[in-house]
């Protein structure tokens, strides 16, 4: 489903090219969980937000379902994020003054009505409510994030990832602030989610138990990729 093509990405640093990927080739099938491994600048993240259409790509491409990710325009790019991939950052990115309901809301925000049929969406406040209870927050509709532990704000964010229906998860080091109790249970949330609704789940972690929990840990260094474990 995934087809990363000598992917390269380059920054400028003054008058020295930085390279953050360097010939990147990989396949990624319907339904993986992959974790991107390596050593704070390794290209992981980087690799991450490429595919989650965050940024420009200097050379080679992403092939997602035939549609090709450095061909696309900016306007392209946004409309095929809001329809196709969900988010999961480490610091929750939740709204403080907001009920845990509103927060997943919030997902909804950016799209249009034709946009809304397009994901099948009738009624937000009752997706909301669904995607709550799919990540065991039944009753906590109404709580703000400071009335909720660590678990369960990342949680709620699974919940606003999961409502707009998507077909791949991007998880930036998802359990970076949680301890391995909830660590733990928030891989095997991951994990249950993806076999119940189909999703491809990506992370970029060095979080060990992150990468005892997925099919398959790819491992990057100085922008390359230097193994590759259960493809």
């Amino acid at each position: 489903m995934i087809e990363i093509k000598s992917l390269v990405k380059i920054y400028k640093t003054g008058e020295e090219d930085v390279y953050a990927l360097d010939e990147i080739n990989l396949t990624i099938k319907d339904h993986e969980i992959v974790a991107f491994s390596g050593a704070s600048g390794s290209g992981k993240t980087t690799l991450l937000n490429l595919i989650g259409t965050l940024d420009s790509i200097t050379s080679g491409d992403i092939i997602i379902d035939n549609n090709s990710i450095a061909k696309m325009s900016e306007k392209e790019k946004t409309t095929y994020r809001k329809l196709n991939l969900g988010f999961i950052f480490q610091s929750y990115n939740l709204i403080p003054v907001l009920s845990a309901l509103e927060n997943v809301e919030l997902a909804f925000k950016p799209l249009n009505k034709e946009e809304m049929n397009k994901i099948g969406i009738k009624d937000p406040k009752q997706a909301a409510k669904e995607a709550l209870k799919a990540v065991g927050l039944e009753g906590y509709e109404d709580r703000r994030p400071g009335q909720l532990s660590g678990g369960q704000q990342q949680r709620v964010s699974i919940a606003r990832a999961i409502v707009r229906k998507p077909r791949i998860i991007l998880a930036d080091e998802p359990t970076a602030n949680l301890d391995s109790k909830n660590s733990q249970l928030i891989l095997a949330l991951l994990s249950d989610l993806s076999h119940k609704y189909g999703l491809t789940i990506i992370y970029s972690s060095h979080d060990q138990e992150v990468l005892e929990n997925v099919e398959r840990v790819i491992i990057l260094k100085d922008g390359k990729v230097v193994e590759d474990k259960g493809c």
